[in-house]
């Protein structure tokens, strides 16, 4: 018999751009830990697939994930590179989670490596290994009457500590005694001592009690809850459309509830961070310690731990934003999408994925329900109504007597505007202040001003490295580029013509946040934008702010503007929504509409009645005639027959490619390569092929863009197009300077 090793080949997943797998050879002697491979063949290595290795990549090492064991005789054995070391005890990513990886990759096509690793928390994508962290929970065990005794009347403090984890079931932890007694730590000392307690890292299993009783549904929400109830066991695909301030989210926490009761987990999603810090607090007050957060606020150590408390059942209840999605589990029950409209759930860099249309995948290769929330669905969810792919409900009721507030136009077109207000609008925020309410300005342009220029030469302060106009930021002195993030101090001459004759235009929130506070000096002005807000907790601070339902003025951008749950708003007024009427992008009209809705939705829903005000030039324009004369389902169902005559999305799927170079040249030529090899299929005759012609920002932080889109109402052509194609679109390789990538489904034409 041969005295030679054993040896093994795997092929592994690596977090490179290149649509392939890569063999390695598995020695004995490897390492330890990879002895354990070898030792029962070819079955033993199924436990082993998901589990990260260190393996030689060129002059280095990279990470790469073990996905099957290889018989194949054809493997150059002789040349293939050893393993170096297994870098888990057990897989990081569970089978379930590889085969919907492999899914996205071949829907949206992208390498396989890259994907794997975008459904890994951060932390673990660079190898680091780290034990997650064990969390104690101390046991009342006092059996000696006198021993209570005498702690009771010797020792108040420990006593009242004492007598709180007697009360908790499940014990107490570190976090949970602060709250009690500050100075927690060295009266759990004196009563270990004593023997009045003891300790260990169990967690009590999450039990799905809930610690606030939730309110009376209305007859909207019974009815809706009924409905789902009887398909909360299968895949179903479920809208909640609700008007502003229906009551989804307690919806939500109904089926969330039900969940718990069966011991299942639950994931969570929000579109933005600043959404998370008061549903945070609702969660916890109806759920208590049963949920995880995790956004890209955090830390990757932060979202790491909050990934591994739910993959160890520590918690029951994910919530978080996109990535959240990839969250793991063996009992998970139910996802739920809230605005599920958003476009921040498209990703639109790396792996260009849409996390509402994985998270129905993901819901059916488990067979659970999934539940879309918003007061203003997409189109592409409407249409899947229509369809009957979706189960449709409606909450058309407010819980207050009050209904969402009939939009009013305010004409601009022949006034004097104050910072962006008319002398209608002020007037109007001077009554809702004295009636004590209080007023959101929704302007949803960040700075001073957008645009500074000279008089003298019509010189414009435009970016140097993106086709775009710099932005006046007046506390800084600076104008900043909201692209790139290029900053140029404020001339104080023209740099063309050195006439000092500069003038600023237009209007963004901090200019109006200054008129505001000079008008209203003994008001409060709440301002809420990326210039103001530098953490979640400056943002939990001016959210509690507005909680407390003093009368104040906030001022805001888009992280305002939705979701969010403060009855003590009774105006809501819109001060610039013209630009959408004249935008280059076919979803403009679509996007004003949900923001339009959203905003004046936040007005009214306490027990006064509410008013919502929209400033136009353009009063005329059927889109401002329609949102003051009809619902939201009737604007977007005419959208819907206008994008069905131009067979636009969602009546057909679009595929782009993007290249972008030093220069524009080198940009379209490699799309013209691409294109090239598009028409070898005989296929490509029958989809609308647009370019490659630039894109509508062509330059942008220093670099050119060019865009190549293929479009078509018939999906099985399109995909048969793209799968003929693509080993011949795999070796259009990127270089160091030029770049292209495949965004699937992409969101903008």
């Amino acid at each position: 018999m041969s005295d030679k090793p054993l040896i093994h080949f795997a092929s592994f997943a690596i977090a490179i751009p290149l649509y392939r797998v890569f063999d390695y050879a598995i020695e004995p002697t490897a390492s330890e830990s990879l002895d354990s491979i070898i030792n029962d063949g070819v079955s033993h290595s199924v436990s082993h697939i998901g589990k990260r290795f260190r393996l030689p990549f060129g002059s280095g090492n990279k990470i790469g994930l073990f996905l099957n064991q290889l018989d194949d005789p054809s493997v150059a054995r002789d040349k293939t590179k050893s393993a170096l070391e297994c870098l888990d005890d057990t897989p990081v990513l569970s089978e379930h989670m590889m085969a919907l990886a492999r899914w996205m990759a071949s829907y949206y096509l992208q390498p396989l490596g890259e994907v794997m690793f975008q459904c890994l928390p951060a932390h673990l994508r660079s190898g680091k290994s780290e034990k997650p962290e064990r969390v104690k929970y101390w046991h009342a065990q006092v059996t000696d009457e006198i021993l209570y005794d005498v702690i009771r009347r010797r020792s108040p403090k420990q006593f009242e500590i004492l007598v709180a984890i007697e009360q908790a079931s499940g014990g107490m932890n570190a976090v949970q005694l602060k709250q009690i007694n500050s100075g927690w730590a060295s009266l759990i000392k004196a009563l270990e001592r004593k023997q009045a307690i003891t300790w260990d890292y169990l967690k009590p299993q999450c039990s799905g009690a809930t610690l606030e009783s939730p309110p009376l549904s209305s007859a909207d929400q019974s009815q809706v809850l009924e409905q789902l109830e009887t398909r909360l066991d299968v895949f179903s695909v479920h809208l909640l459309d609700g008007i502003t301030g229906s009551g989804k989210t307690e919806v939500y926490f109904h089926l969330i509830q039900w969940q718990l009761a069966q011991r299942k987990q639950i994931i969570y999603l929000v579109p933005e961070i600043g959404l998370t810090s008061q549903l945070v607090e609702r969660v916890s007050r109806r759920f208590g310690e049963q949920f995880a957060i995790s956004h890209s606020g955090l830390s990757n150590r932060q979202r790491y731990l909050a990934w591994e408390k739910f993959r160890a059942g520590d918690v029951n209840i994910m919530l978080g934003t996109r990535s959240c999605l990839f969250s793991q589990s063996d009992r998970l029950g139910l996802i739920i999408i809230d605005e599920e409209h958003d476009s921040s759930y498209k990703q639109t860099d790396g792996i260009r994925y849409h996390a509402r249309d994985v998270a129905i995948k993901r819901a059916q290769m488990l067979n659970i329900p999934i539940v879309l929330g918003t007061a203003t669905p997409s189109l592409e969810s409407l249409h899947n109504c229509d369809r009957e792919h979706y189960f449709y409900y409606q909450l058309s009721q407010r819980p207050t007597r009050h209904a969402p507030p009939k939009i009013e136009l305010v004409d601009t077109s022949n006034v004097t505007l104050v910072s962006g207000c008319s002398p209608y609008l002020l007037k109007k925020i001077d009554w809702h202040l004295e009636q004590k309410g209080q007023v959101l300005l929704f302007l949803n342009r960040r700075g001073f001003a957008p645009v500074v220029m000279c008089h003298e030469c019509d010189w414009l302060a435009s970016c140097n490295h993106c086709d775009s106009k710099l932005t006046l930021h007046h506390r800084i002195n600076t104008l900043l580029c909201h692209h790139c993030g290029c900053r140029q101090t404020m001339p104080l001459t023209c740099p063309k013509c050195q006439h000092a004759d500069i003038k600023h235009y237009g209007i963004g929130t901090e200019q109006l946040e200054q008129a505001i506070k000079w008008r209203y000096p003994d008001t409060p002005i709440i301002r809420i934008d990326r210039d103001t807000i530098a953490s979640r907790e400056e943002f939990s601070k001016r959210l509690a702010q507005i909680q407390s339902g003093e009368p104040c003025i906030i001022i805001g951008t888009q992280m305002i503007a939705k979701g969010h749950d403060y009855p003590a708003i009774t105006l809501s007024a819109m001060l610039d929504a013209d630009q959408a009427l004249f935008s280059a992008s076919y979803r403009a009209s679509e996007q004003l509409v949900q923001m339009v809705f959203q905003v004046s939705g936040r007005s009214g829903r306490g027990e006064v009645k509410g008013e919502a005000l929209l400033q136009t030039a353009y009063t005329d324009h059927p889109m401002m005639q329609s949102l003051v004369n009809q619902s939201y389902r009737d604007i977007a169902s005419t959208i819907l027959q206008g994008r069905k005559m131009i067979s636009f999305p969602p009546y057909a799927r679009v595929v782009m490619f993007r290249a972008d170079a030093m220069t524009l040249s080198e940009a379209m030529k490699k799309l013209t390569e691409i294109k090239q090899v598009l028409q070898s299929s005989v296929h490509l005759r029958h989809l609308k092929c647009i370019g490659p012609i630039p894109a509508l920002m062509t330059r942008r932080i220093g670099r050119y863009r060019a865009q190549l889109c293929l479009m078509s109402e018939d999906t099985t052509k399109l995909r048969t197009v793209l799968r003929e194609t693509m080993p011949a679109l795999q070796s259009v390789k990127n270089t160091a300077t030029l770049k292209w990538v495949i965004d699937v489904d992409s969101f903008d034409i």
